[in-house]
């Protein structure tokens, strides 16, 4: 394992269905969201990893480097499984595709947080009493309890985080860490609705985040 080093994994694989099309392939600002989300992981990271599920033709046509999920249908831990599986590298940042807002600053906010808090096996954003499991870091230590998960069908995230003892990080940590505007960073879209607000807000993102 390189100790040194990062690799990105964007989940990407979900039905989409209350947005009714594929969230990562949604046009925001001249770009689709998935290159919104690579182009703010990739200064922090090595390497990202798309955890595409059923999407794999789809994203691997515009140069992605994708992976299927091992147990399909087991929804975003098994993309998290599949991605974690393919990585080379002890820490692991995570986003999901539907998160377009966030910035290099939340990533490299996080690293430093893992770096400080090395002996968690995940790193997540807590903002307002609202747990973030999508958006953090997670060692490549928990593939193995996160496998035993699957294979019983215990899909629950949240119960999976407690269950491996994560570090919850709140809003001001993540400040002084150097993320700024926390909770606009962490919106993310399920539905048209939320698709337009994102929309609009993402001229309303600071430029030098």
């Amino acid at each position: 394992m390189n100790t040194r080093e990062w690799t990105g994994i964007i989940l990407a694989g979900g039905l989409s269905s209350r947005m009714g099309t594929n969230k990562a392939m949604l046009e925001l600002n001249g770009s689709v969201v998935l290159q919104h989300v690579t182009k703010a992981m990739r200064p922090a990271v090595s390497r990202i990893i798309v955890a595409a599920g059923p999407n794999v033709t789809t994203y691997g046509a515009i140069g992605y480097d994708c992976v299927q999920d091992h147990y399909p249908g087991k929804g975003p831990l098994a993309g998290l499984h599949s991605a974690l599986e393919a990585s080379d590298t002890d820490w692991n940042l995570v986003c999901a595709c539907d998160m377009p807002l966030l910035q290099t600053s939340f990533f490299d906010g996080i690293k430093k947080l893992a770096e400080s808090h090395d002996s968690y096996s995940a790193i997540v954003p807590r903002v307002d009493g609202q747990v973030h499991p999508l958006a953090g870091a997670y060692h490549i230590r928990v593939l193995p309890d996160l496998e035993q998960r699957l294979i019983q069908d215990h899909l629950r995230v949240m119960r999976w985080l407690e269950e491996i003892g994560c570090c919850y990080v709140e809003a001001e940590e993540l400040e002084r860490a150097g993320v700024h505007q926390v909770a606009m960073q962490l919106s993310n879209m399920n539905t048209p609705e939320e698709y337009e607000r994102i929309r609009n807000q993402d001229s309303g993102l600071d430029s030098d985040l």
